[in-house]
């Protein structure tokens, strides 16, 4: 794992941090290895700003999203698919029974992504889910869990990287995980300029975790879903662009993309707004409206198609902030 992510720390590009995740001192390396902390991580400051239990909660907030979920989802589904025991979570109680604040929000992602999972499980053995920017790895073990033949890819930043190799292995101790050390050795390849990363170099593995640049290596179109949930809105527009980009040429056909996220945000150091999201022309969305308990945000699941669909930028262009072009597009 420390190797990996010191591999990882040299090999990222400058713009590839935006300012809302420039929050790592120097000494941060100290506070990440220390077994001490990473086993309490979703209670300090490791699993800061992709960790809602540490700044969002409240006990009346709690309590109105496990309700609101529970009108949404089966009670048994929230049951089967919370989490709240590893890194040592804020939990509450309720009906004699504990969840964390943010596993449920995870839940409820899951719960929206599972009957598409399932269609695409029943046609093919093999499926590749591909989770950009998915923190400690909450909702790819959700999915790997609930959907054992799923290959689960993640893509973050390499401290986020390292966390989320510990939360996942401590689920899972027997887990085959694929890291940077081990792809480059698989590779026989001693940088990653030179590593191709094909489907085949996933088969064996139940999940792969990698940092988000290495995208660009991915060398052909396999990915069945990909995955961005509140985190696009965290980068700059560089890294949004590019992150589009390969998500348009790696995607499998008829693959899916859910994305979830502000109608607008400005922490990156850019004006990010998702109806300026850099999509093309060939996708059909499925799902369309405000997320759950969070009106500021916006969820979209996405289908890719063969042919161009000419109404998707005029949908866009009708997201708040209103502006010019939502008045535009009315007219």
């Amino acid at each position: 794992m420390e190797k990996s992510y010191h591999l990882s720390k040299s090999l990222i590009p400058p713009h590839f941090v935006s300012k809302h995740w420039d929050i790592y001192p120097k000494s941060f390396e100290n506070t990440l290895f220390d077994r001490g902390k990473l086993s309490d991580f979703r209670d300090n400051e490791l699993s800061f700003k992709c960790n809602d239990s540490l700044e969002k909660r409240t006990p009346s907030k709690e309590l109105r999203v496990l309700e609101r979920l529970s009108h949404l989802v089966n009670k048994d589904f929230i049951e089967a698919n919370k989490e709240e025991k590893i890194g040592n979570p804020k939990t509450f109680s309720y009906d004699k029974k504990f969840f964390d604040y943010h596993d449920l929000f995870l839940i409820y992602f899951l719960s929206v992504l599972s009957p598409f999972i399932n269609q695409k499980s029943q046609k093919k053995t093999k499926i590749f889910t591909l989770e950009i920017g998915g923190g400690y790895g909450g909702l790819t073990y959700k999915i790997k869990r609930l959907f054992p033949e799923t290959t689960c890819i993640l893509l973050d930043l390499p401290e986020t990287n390292f966390i989320s190799n510990y939360y996942l292995k401590s689920l899972e101790p027997k887990a085959k995980i694929l890291n940077l050390e081990k792809i480059l050795e698989q590779k026989n390849v001693k940088t990653a300029e030179n590593l191709s990363i094909m489907k085949r170099d996933l088969l064996l593995y139940d999940y792969v975790i990698l940092p988000g640049y290495l995208l660009e290596n991915f060398s052909e179109t396999f990915i069945d879903i990909f995955i961005n949930t509140r985190s696009f809105m965290e980068m700059n527009l560089h890294t949004i662009s590019f992150y589009f980009s390969y998500i348009q040429k790696l995607i499998s056909p008829n693959g899916l993309f859910y994305c979830v996220n502000r109608y607008k945000k400005s922490t990156s150091g850019d004006i990010v707004k998702f109806k300026e999201f850099p999509f093309d022309n060939f996708w059909d969305p499925i799902i369309w409206r405000k997320s759950f308990f969070q009106p500021m945000i916006h969820e979209a699941l996405f289908q890719r198609k063969m042919e161009e669909n000419l109404s998707i930028k005029k949908k866009l262009s009708r997201l708040k902030p209103y502006d010019v072009e939502f008045f535009t597009s009315l007219i």
